[in-house]
């Protein structure tokens, strides 16, 4: 063996563990929809997604969404779901604009809260990136504004707006997730001492100020304070 080759080898693993995740469609998998809480871990050699539950709404989330042209002349990895009309196309993304919102949900739903506590690598899929049929997305393409709502028990489904009026609503079911993106939860003490969901962070984002991403942590801290 070449003494270059193991130098070579160990260049390639570098190289690859430093590339940004990135949580792409592939051909046999659903991807989460948007709003759903679980663990989504990437490794070299495939993904593991475990979805767990959804945030319950009792009031819509506003959106921001935006269009994604797709060309023929883009390069798609092989894994990519998409076929090559569909790459032809425009996909459109799905962000929670209303995180403010979205908390205030989130931290009034004592029986989600104790299950976020439970475990600091709990994920937001607070960010999707959806291909739908020419008629659905021209509806979207129509729309002044884009809630996230709570349909019925454990579904959540796109609210769409025109004069600040509802003109329709459609499912994730009714198009194709190709990608999506996760948030992690800051936690802090609220006036109470007791813990709470601050903030929310693009994923390998630390938290800010007196925040933390486990709830065990600011419980060790208030506990010490005592």
């Amino acid at each position: 063996m070449s003494p270059l080759r193991p130098v070579y080898i160990l260049l390639f693993f570098v190289a690859a563990s430093c590339r940004p995740i990135q949580y792409k469609q592939s051909t046999n998998t659903s991807l989460p929809e948007l709003g759903t809480l679980g663990i989504y871990t990437t490794y070299l050699l495939g993904n593991d997604y475990q979805p767990k539950t959804i945030t319950n709404l009792f009031e819509p989330v506003r959106l921001q969404w935006e269009e994604i042209k797709i060309q023929k002349r883009e390069i798609f990895i092989k894994k990519d779901s998409l076929s090559q009309t569909q790459k032809d196309s425009i996909l459109i993304s799905f962000k929670v604009l209303d995180k403010v919102g979205l908390l205030k949900q989130i931290n009034a739903d004592k029986e989600l809260m104790k299950y976020l506590r439970k475990n600091e690598k709990y994920r937001l899929i607070s960010q999707v990136t959806v291909h739908f049929p020419k008629a659905i997305l021209q509806e979207v393409q129509s729309s002044d504004e884009v809630y996230l709502i709570q349909s019925k028990a454990k579904t959540l489904s796109l609210s769409l707006l025109k004069n600040n009026k509802v003109f329709n609503q459609i499912e994730f079911t009714d198009g194709k997730i190709v990608k999506f993106r996760t948030t992690e939860f800051c936690w802090g003490l609220n006036k109470r001492r007791e813990p709470e969901i601050f903030d929310l962070v693009p994923d390998g984002t630390e938290c800010s100020g007196d925040t933390y991403k486990s709830a065990k942590k600011v419980e060790k801290k208030n506990e010490f304070k005592f």
